[in-house]
């Protein structure tokens, strides 16, 4: 039976790091009461807390525009968020850990990665628990909104942030469709005139080619939040790269979204009145992955891991499948776009200096920066484990995190680091591309999940009591597992192997920039540029360093974190955003004489398929003694390759 409050809300006023206010609209059972091994049974509370900024405290100072908001009769400026706990329903029994997962997009991501479950934002049926293991280790979840404009479909987490006011100015919009089919474009912000003089579209194949400029006559505002072209019913071509460049007015403070999840943990963390879940936080750590693990490396650069009093914020982070940072404490930001996702998404500014943890001198600008410098001069640096995937060097430039900017040597990292590389999958399990728009099968056979669930636990550890966790594992300049693509010998048809990664341009934003104000909008390109390196691969063309998973270090594939897109799909070539390619080897020597496939077969490398999940176990059984997985995730690794792989003809 569910158990609500009574009429579904609580209203509770107080004056703790920002919190005002919180409303809890349910607090039922979760997973209709399913119990989770010793831990038992869970609740979940979700509801929507209140917060108010004072412009001149130094915490909220670096909060772009705060001071252009609207203000209240105290002289601060209000925003609201939804939130979603999940705790144990007998506090005693949580491991004193609060595990916070930035949402994707409004979306929630953690049971996904560790609960192996499909996605979903309700958590509203008990088989949304799937295997239970964040339960079991007794885990309280919670999530929170932070991007400003989310619609309220799909159950998204949300914030309500309010407008700088006052402030008109050029911004840009860049649009890449996969389909035939799109006749309307919509913009990230309302137009401030109707005027086409002072707007611009212009259309390129490439990122590097130079932009055609369409004619006035050929395209038009449809409202004031969306494009179309003329005559209208055109659809815009598949493939191309559009960008708008027009004025808009009055931006949402973005940045607030950071400051929202910090007093939300501060509250969680150090409050008593009106905290829903009091006594359960110990520690804190966190998690993002893609887009959320940008946010964490940003939100860390920015200084927003300490509260308004102070206190650290999390004691952990994991920043997963996220090399770069973020475009959210800016004027006009877009959260939602990133350059480090590669080819369509010119421009913006994530993938600037500074990439690497540690203090670095940039060439082109000569400053020196690190994204721990404001926790290091704070001393309230979180234990970081940062875990990425072959599509981070490929799209994002990882590189750019363990070696200097000119690709010349590797970097110490600092102590409270740890980077594993996820060796041969792609972003993440699922296709990010509609089907045949990139060039070859998605990569979903490398599931570097079951090796999350033990690094996690690690860092739990690592927070807790000091307990060391592996060493870093990734390619190095050093011993010549990170090189320049073009050293690269690929053994797979040329058109389905990229020109190189990403190459991280740089451009000039203007004088404001490092105030969060981009000046140049677009943004002209810089000469300079940064050096990025990717991971060198064996003969197969499957990478060697790293954290390999069984399925990739007993291979039957050529697994890539990186595709091409299609003739199909528009613009062959072109890096095919965060998929990964799967390309299995033949069956036997005579399928492999027939294709010219230099890639011996199934049948030479293994004697059967017992010999190959036998070896298979053998690698999972490596991995849980260094660490890298659990004992009882052993037979389940097992279990799903044998289901991928096949080796016999399927006629």
């Amino acid at each position: 039976m569910r158990i609500l409050l009574a009429a579904m809300l609580v209203a509770t006023a107080l004056a703790h790091a920002g919190v005002t206010k919180v409303e809890i609209t349910s607090n039922a059972p979760f997973a209709d009461g399913k119990s989770f091994g010793d831990v038992g049974a869970y609740v979940r509370i979700t509801g929507r807390f209140y917060g108010e900024l004072d412009p001149n405290r130094p915490a909220n100072k670096a909060i772009v525009d705060l001071g252009r908001a609207p203000k209240n009769e105290r002289g601060r400026v209000e925003y609201s968020a939804d939130f979603d706990i999940l705790t144990p329903a007998d506090k005693a029994k949580g491991n004193g850990t609060l595990f916070y997962d930035v949402n994707n997009r409004g979306n929630k991501r953690l049971v996904h990665l560790l609960n192996d479950v499909p996605a979903n934002n309700a958590l509203n049926a008990p088989e949304h628990a799937g295997d239970g293991f964040l339960m079991r280790q007794g885990f309280t979840v919670v999530w929170s909104g932070w991007i400003p404009g989310l619609s309220k479909a799909g159950n998204a987490l949300r914030i309500d942030v309010p407008n700088a006011k006052g402030i008109e100015q050029p911004v840009w919009d860049e649009f890449l469709f996969n389909d035939s089919r799109t006749v309307e474009a919509r913009l990230s912000f309302p137009i401030a005139t109707l005027d086409k003089s002072k707007a611009r579209l212009t259309v390129r194949d490439r990122n590097e080619d130079s932009p055609s400029i369409i004619n006035e006559r050929a395209w038009e505002f449809a409202d004031g939040n969306t494009i179309r072209l003329l005559p209208n019913g055109t659809p815009f071509r598949r493939g191309a790269l559009y960008q708008l460049s027009y004025r808009a007015k009055d931006p949402p403070v973005s940045g607030i979204g950071y400051a929202a999840t910090r007093d939300l943990i501060a509250l969680l963390r150090y409050g008593d009145k009106a905290n829903p879940i009091p006594g359960v936080a110990k520690v804190a750590i966190a998690h993002g992955t893609s887009q959320s693990g940008r946010y964490l490396r940003d939100m860390l650069y920015n200084g927003f891991n300490e509260t308004e009093e102070g206190k650290p914020v999390f004691d952990g982070m994991n920043p997963h499948i996220a090399s770069a940072r973020l475009f959210l404490n800016y004027r006009f930001a877009q959260p939602n776009r990133a350059y480090s996702m590669g080819y369509g998404f010119l421009g913006y500014p994530d993938a600037s200096f500074p990439h690497s943890y540690a203090k670095q001198r940039d060439p082109i600008s000569g400053r020196e920066d690190g994204l721990l410098e404001r926790c290091t001069a704070r001393k309230n640096c979180p234990k970081i484990m940062q875990t990425i995937t072959a599509t981070e060097y490929w799209q994002g430039g990882h590189s750019l995190n363990t070696t200097d900017p000119l690709g010349t040597r590797d970097i110490a990292l600092p102590e409270n680091v740890r980077i594993y590389y996820l060796a041969g999958a792609q972003h993440v399990i699922t296709p990010t591309m509609p089907r045949a728009v990139c060039s070859g099968a998605p990569n979903t056979v490398i599931d570097p999940r079951p090796a999350m669930r033990a690094l996690v636990l690690a860092l739990d550890r690592w927070v807790k009591t000091g307990a060391t966790p592996p060493e870093s594992t990734y390619p190095k300049i050093a011993d010549k597992t990170l090189v320049p693509a073009f050293a690269l010998k690929i053994p797979v048809p040329s058109a389905m192997v990229p020109r190189g990664p990403n190459p991280m341009l740089q451009f000039d934003y203007g004088k404001q920039y490092r105030a969060g104000v981009i000046d140049n909008a677009p943004p002209p390109l810089l000469k300079a540029r940064y050096v990025v390196l990717v991971p060198a691969v064996d003969a197969d063309g499957n990478e060697i360093a790293g954290v390999r998973m069984p399925e990739q270090a007993v291979p039957f594939a050529t697994t890539t974190g990186w595709s091409v897109r299609s003739v199909e799909g528009g613009n062959a070539g072109e890096l095919c955003y965060l998929d990964g390619m799967a390309l299995p080897f033949p069956l036997t020597e005579r399928e492999r004489e027939t294709a010219k496939d230099p890639r011996p077969s199934l049948a030479e490398r293994y004697k059967d398929k017992q010999d190959y999940l036998a070896r298979v176990r053998e690698a999972a059984v490596g991995l849980k003694d260094r660490g890298f997985l659990l004992e009882e995730d052993i037979d389940g690794v097992v279990a799903r390759v044998e289901k991928t792989v096949r080796f016999e003809s399927p006629n």
